[in-house]
């Protein structure tokens, strides 16, 4: 479940001492353990049980590439920084019966075997549909090309540089067959976030965005988000906090910083452009409704000019 509200709170340097308090033992029984921001890879990634805990019950997006599938029916499908599986096996799944090939990319390792270890348990049919591989979405390369090319929940949002963001699309573009599509899905720019946290003295709120609880386990997981928007570097720094009750006597702490790059729907069409495709669609949610001022997700599809 998924919570909107807002704990009124906290100016930036108290984010800190937030953190802190998080980092000592509490009463009683429970324990507390933060986890301290790995060099290689952010700690939620680390974590794919998370991972899939604080996603359960998001499937408007599945649904949504379900809905592409069936409306153009590609081939050859790669979907970039594929986590834990989340899309691509139940995109694959429901690719069966049209015999469509769905491949993840993916650079980190515990999420790599997370998605492994899920396409070990499908189905003989399912399995032959869907493969994962090792790489990242700035460089990779494939020995036949797709049909299409999808980049699910703000992916693409971890590449903080130009270089970096026209690559991907460079790779997206020379790792598709003529007239193949690049699906690029971002959330819209969070502005009243970004205000609040532009105020002087700046301010951030924490935000209780995520209370999910896993079905087999009953494991609860609450995620707290702050963020603080740097606009010469069109940039928001976005710290998750999180709280993991293994049972109600235990509780795991840790925190994931995602530095967050901010994209405008001009920008992502410059992006398109500068790197060989026309824009052929916008979105602005799910149920493929039309870009507008008050849409939340900023989707836009890109396809590659059929060679004359």
């Amino acid at each position: 479940m998924h919570i909107s509200r807002r704990i009124d709170i906290v100016r930036l340097a108290s984010l800190r001492h937030v953190i802190q308090e998080w980092s000592q033992e509490s009463s009683g029984t429970l324990l507390a353990r933060v986890w301290q921001r790995s060099p290689a890879m952010e700690p939620i990634y680390q974590r794919p049980g998370d991972y899939d805990l604080e996603h359960e019950g998001d499937d408007e997006d599945i649904e949504f590439y379900i809905r592409i599938l069936d409306r153009w029916r590609p081939r050859r499908v790669m979907e970039l920084a594929a986590g834990s599986g989340r899309v691509t096996i139940p995109l694959a799944c429901a690719a069966v019966p049209a015999g469509v090939e769905v491949v993840g990319l993916e650079r980190e390792g515990p999420m790599l075997d997370e998605a492994l270890r899920k396409c070990a348990a499908l189905a003989d049919g399912e399995r032959r549909c869907v493969s994962f591989v090792t790489g990242d979405m700035r460089d990779w390369r494939a020995p036949d090309p797709f049909d299409l090319v999808i980049a699910p929940c703000s992916s693409l949002a971890h590449l903080l540089t130009l270089d970096d963001q026209i690559a991907a699309w460079r790779c997206a573009f020379e790792n598709l067959t003529n007239g193949g599509r690049f699906v690029v899905d971002l959330t819209m720019p969070n502005l009243p976030a970004y205000a609040d946290s532009m105020q002087t003295p700046p301010r951030t709120f924490v935000e209780v965005d995520v209370d999910a609880r896993d079905p087999k386990s009953g494991a609860r997981l609450l995620r707290y988000k702050t963020t603080q928007y740097r606009p010469h570097e069109q940039r928001a720094e976005i710290r998750f906090l999180y709280d993991k009750f293994p049972d109600p006597n235990q509780v795991d702490r840790y925190v994931s910083d995602f530095d967050s790059h901010v994209y405008y729907p001009r920008e992502l069409e410059l992006l398109f452009r500068l790197t060989g495709f026309s824009v052929e669609a916008w979105f602005g949610d799910y149920a493929m409704r039309r870009l507008r001022a008050s849409s939340r997700q900023l989707i836009a599809v890109g396809i590659k000019a059929v060679a004359a």
